[in-house]
């Protein structure tokens, strides 16, 4: 993708086919998604959505339905939003599976760390950096330069406890600045101090026990849930003149308090205990963990399991200083980078290569989406050498006790986040490097040996006789004209697929061809066909309809129907639509004609609803040829 008709194009494609921007409660995004939350996921046809070009598949995971982007999940979901009408990161209603606790869990884990993986990220790097500069002695720790950069970089970890706090409260529909309020007072400077030298307080009496929360998670995420108990509360009993004073000013009351007095010192101490129970099994038998946990974890990623293990990772990180656990996974983005260049580099299909070659470099660079969805994963012999050579990576890892000490960037630019700050780089920063090493290389010779060889989908595709000629009708009785007049940007290029337009001179829609009905869109604007011939067809009536929200539209056929040529569909009120704004033209499209050797145009100027309008062509030879054809 590369200019911003395509996302414009794509945006609209997309929100047709997730079933209207209607069917939609929120959506949000990560580095390569699109995470929608929708009220009925059915409504969405996956196959089409992931035939679109631009999109590398589809994720039904945590009760989000995610469509995998790429690098331009920004772009796409900037030209979605005002179609949609939500304001950005917008909770509706909370759409979560409430029959499902672990989704709802998943669910809450990416909603509450997504918005700041970023920028911890980012701030990971810097603080990577530094290290390395101080390591080298091109950077004093006693500089200007090492304690502005150095605020940079620790800035969002010492107030941790102000993002996760402003971060919780959205994801619990509250003000998000109370919660950012209640992580800031959990790193006062005045009561940092206090701890600092060993001052004794109390509240109202009450003994307080002093903690650092700097760089803290749990205490302020338990605060915050247990202020959206107390706000529900609190609203039923407040007139609404007064609740939006009080509520905040007596939830601060509370919470704060409440906070230091105890959630704090039993959260923090759950945290410690936590983590030395993780780090105590790793140690254990570090080396199978590592080779166990390295050679799972992309199929975990694809199940949206990895977020469950995000609070983990940053706890220890802010309870010990240090983890181990990421350390062994960080080889797994590099076994799939090994497994895509190993496709890329064997594949005779020149379309594929365009696809596995970018897919490397943003490996490289940290996003494995691209390499997953659209190269090892179809391909599932190279993803699991993948698997095999981020198992002995991982091991590898474990073996040296490689740790992260700040979250890392994506691919080689975290290298650095794995650098001891106090011993530099050392046997554990080593083997950290040649787990990448072996996970990549191990990965590619695998996958070049026993991977599929891709070859060009004319040879890979066995086209059956289930395909023959097919005679469309017009559904229409109207003016006849060629799609590419539209100028729409979706149906004129063709993207999704061959056929031509009608202008419409009466409100009857009728069936092209004896069939059954695939779909009636819940707009009723359009209906998807299917023909005894394996002709699909799509019928838009008229162009942006989808915004009428089925206003003018009489639907008289369903999901499942079969219907026979001549058959009333459904009617419409051309009138309506004509002084609404909208354009009547009509595309009748034929949106499988890759199953066909030619989709032509039959009749020009104007037509009668059951007149010839398209004719798909099918070459039986080539079918014969076709099937002669193995994989390779």
């Amino acid at each position: 993708m590369a200019n911003k008709t395509q996302y414009k194009t794509l945006a609209k494609e997309i929100i047709q086919l997730i079933g209207g921007k209607e069917n939609v409660n929120s959506l949000v995004h990560c580095v390569t998604r699109l995470r929608f939350k929708l009220k009925d996921e059915k409504k969405a046809n996956d196959e089409a959505i992931k035939d679109l070009t631009g999109v590398i598949t589809v994720v039904h995971s945590g009760g989000q339905y995610q469509v995998v982007i790429g690098d331009a999940v920004t772009d796409v979901y900037d030209e979605i939003m005002p179609k949609l009408g939500l304001k950005a990161a917008n909770n509706n209603e909370d759409t979560a599976d409430k029959g499902n606790i672990f989704n709802r869990l998943v669910s809450l884990i990416s909603s509450l760390f997504m918005p700041t993986l970023g920028v911890m990220s980012g701030a990971g790097i810097l603080k990577g950096l530094l290290v390395l500069l101080t390591i080298t002695k091109v950077v004093s720790q006693n500089s200007g330069t090492y304690m502005i950069l150095n605020a940079a970089g620790d800035a969002l970890f010492y107030f941790l406890p102000v993002f996760i706090g402003f971060s919780a409260a959205k994801t619990f529909k509250m003000n998000s600045y109370l919660g950012g309020v209640v992580g800031a007072a959990l790193v006062y400077p005045t009561l940092i101090a206090a701890y600092t030298a060993k001052k004794s307080i109390d509240f109202l009496g009450i003994h307080v026990r002093l903690m650092n929360y700097s760089q803290t998670l749990l205490p302020v995420l338990v605060a915050v849930y247990a202020m959206y108990w107390l706000q529900r509360g609190l609203k039923r009993i407040l007139p609404k003149s007064l609740a939006n004073i009080f509520v905040p000013a007596i939830s601060l009351m509370i919470i704060v308090p409440f906070t230091f007095l105890l959630v704090g010192p039993i959260t923090q101490g759950a945290s410690v205990a936590l983590s030395d129970v993780i780090i105590a099994i790793y140690q254990k038998v570090p080396v199978l963990a590592g080779f166990i946990l390295a050679g799972i974890w992309q199929g975990a990623i694809i199940f949206g399991l990895h977020w469950a293990f995000i609070p983990i990772f940053i706890n220890n990180m802010m309870t010990k200083g240090a983890d181990p656990i990421n350390a062994m996974l960080y080889c797994t983005l590099f076994g799939q980078v090994g497994a895509a260049l190993a496709m890329a580099l064997k594949a005779k299909d020149a379309k594929f290569k365009e696809i596995a070659f970018p897919a490397v470099v943003s490996g490289f660079l940290g996003i494995t989406e691209p390499i997953i969805y659209g190269v090892t994963l179809p391909h599932k012999k190279a993803f699991g050498m993948a698997s095999i050579g981020s198992a002995f990576g991982g091991a590898i890892a474990a073996f040296g006790s490689a740790h992260m000490y700040t979250m890392p960037g994506g691919g080689i630019f975290g290298l650095s986040c794995f650098i001891n700050p106090k011993a530099g780089i050392d046997f554990s920063f080593i083997c950290f490097v040649l787990s990448l090493v072996v996970a990549f290389t191990v990965s590619l010779i695998l996958t070049f040996i026993f991977g599929d060889k891709v070859v060009p989908a004319t040879k890979n595709k066995v086209r059956t006789a289930e395909f023959m000629d097919a005679t469309i009708a017009s559904p229409f009785t109207g003016k006849i004209i060629p799609l590419k007049e539209l100028n729409d940007g979706v149906f004129s290029t063709g993207a999704v697929g061959k056929g031509i337009a009608v202008i419409p001179e009466n409100g009857e829609v009728k069936a092209p061809f004896d069939g059954s009905v695939i779909s009636v869109f819940p707009t009723k604007h359009a209906i998807a066909l299917k023909s005894k011939s394996g002709v699909e067809l799509l019928i838009h009536i008229g162009l942006d309809t989808v915004e009428l929200k089925g206003k003018g539209f009489k639907q008289l056929v369903h999901d499942g129907d079969f219907v026979r040529k001549g058959d009333l569909l459904e009617t419409v009120d051309l009138d309506l639509i004509k002084e609404a704004g909208y354009n009547l033209a009509s595309p009748v499209i034929v949106t499988n004609p890759v199953n066909f050797d030619k989709v032509s145009s039959q009749t020009q100027g104007h037509v009668q609803a059951g007149d010839q309008l398209l004719l798909a062509t099918v070459d039986q030879a080539k079918i014969e040829k076709d099937s002669s054809v193995s994989l390779a």
